[in-house]
């Protein structure tokens, strides 16, 4: 199973459940700058770095780990941004869905390197022309997808 067929799975089991698919994202500061994935093929050039929610999972749990496993980073947890609703179209099995998706953003400071002293991702983004960047606070707002077509407030 490849990795949109088991992430369609995961979002067809909660549809068929009636739960929302959870996801998690991170504004992560780091002295001036902030940390976000650079995406090079994709319709949009920046965004946060984040992942699902699994189960039995708090949102700050799922957060640092996504960060660890994205980033290679430990954070500090400043503060909750707040939510972002909205739906997703999928497919699985020839079935075509609609699943709701609840996004908590959160405030967080780089706090150190989890295992050497570099970013690094753990694969998950291999060939998707994904990468890290750090940018200004003026680049986040205006170029980072959460905050433009998003509606996320900083």
């Amino acid at each position: 199973m490849d990795y949109y067929e088991s992430k369609a799975k995961i979002a067809y089991d909660k549809y068929i459940k009636g739960e929302p698919f959870k996801k998690v994202y991170a504004v992560v500061q780091k002295g001036e700058k902030f940390v976000v994935l650079r995406n090079s093929k994709g319709r949009y050039e920046y965004s946060l770095s984040g992942g699902g929610v699994d189960d039995g999972e708090t949102n700050v749990q799922a957060i640092k780990r996504e960060l660890l496993e994205e980033l290679n980073i430990n954070v500090e947890i400043k503060k909750s941004l707040g939510f972002c609703n909205y739906v997703r179209t999928w497919r699985y099995q020839g079935k075509e869905f609609d699943i709701d998706y609840v996004s908590e953003i959160f405030l967080t400071e780089f706090v150190s390197y989890a295992d050497n002293k570099n970013f690094g991702l753990e694969g998950e983004f291999d060939g998707k022309g994904i990468s890290i960047a750090e940018i200004s606070r003026e680049e986040m707002l205006n170029k980072v997808y959460e905050f433009t077509a998003g509606g996320i407030k900083f």
